[in-house]
């Protein structure tokens, strides 16, 4: 949460949703100890004829990739 108040100047929003799926297959074999994230680019029609993704989202959550990373390093 730091790391994202950092570069982006605003609190992240945490809220649980449906789409994390892989999550809990991840955690259901790592075990109760192990804390899960989901984080991505905004993507739109989700699972529709119309579906598609803002890119500039993607190169967001790259770098934001890269420096969290940095920072648990």
């Amino acid at each position: 949460m730091d790391v994202y108040k950092k570069m982006f100047d605003k609190d992240a929003e945490i809220v649980a949703i449906h789409a994390g799926v892989e999550c809990g297959l991840f955690k259901e074999k790592l075990g109760e100890d192990v804390d899960m994230i989901s984080f991505g680019p905004n993507l739109y029609d989700v699972h529709t004829p119309d579906e598609h993704i803002s890119i500039s989202s993607v190169k967001r959550m790259w770098d934001y990739l890269l420096a969290v990373l940095k920072e648990i390093k």
